[in-house]
């Protein structure tokens, strides 16, 4: 097939990439009912891989299912969730005043809480170098741990950002998805992980998804920094909601498609989710899922080697980017979906640029068989 050398020659034009151990991907087109797996490295499509902020797409299928069972509410605040959190307490000040009761799930889940991030320390110009420093340990393997009062304890005393809600845009905060793993695990009165393997795996007949939590646990491929390998356990182990599931790319592709297509939550309440405000060029953030729109000016760097498909439209994509370079997207107007990952913590647009490559091969191999693409009634 056309579509398999097209995506296997991508795949190998990563793998001679020093940077690259191993690269896999996993297609489904709606229109013709076509799936596709593909890898290359220590990377094939069965083979487990942390999905990093992707986490964050399974999170929000959780809270929506909690939703319509009535625990909980998109304007519930989370303290009256999490009574037994003396922590959280005062923990969102800005400027002499204390809004953290008026913190709600919505603001959590789409990131315009106005806390700070525990992780990097980005909302603090003192602490800036510190931040930085933070931000890169894991990327110079450089392995730690943290435990939930631990975050809250770093987003407390470092202060708020901004207002809930306050001002356009979203701000990218790992404490709030923290937050929102202690949420869920207090309604459920069950781990995290538990949760997710009730809620998501076994529903879905998962082999391979799952919560790492045993830093012992070497299944998972380790991700890349830049041309080295880093193993980071004890950090991995510690992300839990905010960036702790291991899965595949054949079943994140399985996720993705239960995701948009109401298996996991009803498919009307989607656009619930679809609230969206600007997050970082070309990435918009709603309630727990990105709304990527790539110009064409942006793709011609990564289209020298295709003339033909300079100036090529990309369609807009739904679903969620990990910093580790996983991938779980789909693309309504062409009724496309795409998972994997190119497992590297560097260059977070080598995974946009090869799900991007992987969609555009399913579209072509439509052409082929004289089949015209499908238009999937979605918001946009």
């Amino acid at each position: 097939m056309a579509q398999e050398t097209d995506i296997q020659t991508l795949l190998g034009r990563f793998q001679n990439d020093p940077w690259h151990s191993g690269v896999a991907v996993s297609t489904y087109d709606s229109l013709t009912g076509q799936s596709g797996h593909y890898g290359s490295g220590d990377l094939d499509p069965g083979k487990p891989y942390f999905i990093n902020g992707v986490t964050k797409l399974y999170v929000a299928a959780i809270i929506m299912q909690m939703r319509e069972e009535g625990k909980l509410t998109l304007d519930t605040p989370f303290r009256s969730l999490l009574q037994g959190c003396k922590l959280c307490k005062e923990m969102h000040v800005k400027d002499g005043v204390d809004y953290t009761d008026e913190l709600t799930i919505r603001h959590l889940m789409s990131h315009t809480s106005g806390l700070g991030d525990f992780f990097v320390y980005k909302n603090s110009d003192k602490v800036r170098n510190q931040g930085a420093l933070l931000r890169h340990r894991l990327s110079d393997g450089k392995d730690m741990a943290w435990t939930f009062e631990e975050v809250i304890q770093r987003t407390r005393s470092h202060g708020a950002i901004a207002r809930p809600g306050e001002g356009p845009r979203a701000r990218f905060t790992d404490s709030n998805y923290q937050i929102l793993g202690k949420v869920i695990e207090m309604i459920d009165q069950k781990s995290f992980a538990e949760i997710v393997q009730d809620r998501i795996v076994t529903p879905l007949g998962l082999r391979a998804t799952y919560v790492y939590c045993d830093p012992s646990d070497t299944r998972p491929a380790m991700p890349m920094s830049r041309a080295r390998r880093v193993a980071v356990p004890l950090a991995m182990s510690s992300f839990q909601a905010d960036g702790g599931i291991v899965s595949t790319a054949r079943e994140a592709l399985i996720f993705t498609r239960a995701f948009f297509e109401g298996r996991l939550f009803a498919a009307d309440d989607l656009n619930t989710l679809f609230d969206w405000r600007p997050l970082f060029f070309p990435t918009e953030f709603g309630l727990g899922v990105m709304r990527i729109k790539i110009p064409r000016w942006l793709t011609t760097r990564y289209r020298w080697r295709d003339p033909e498909n300079l100036l090529r439209k990309v369609p807009t994509l739904y679903g969620h980017l990990g910093v580790g370079g996983a991938f779980c997207l789909y693309a309504p107007a062409v009724g496309v979906y795409v998972a994997g990952s190119c497992n590297q913590l560097t260059g977070p647009a080598r995974a946009v640029v090869l799900s991007i490559r992987a969609l555009e091969a399913v579209i072509d191999a439509r052409k082929l068989t004289s089949q015209e693409p499908v238009m999937v009634s979605q918001s946009s």
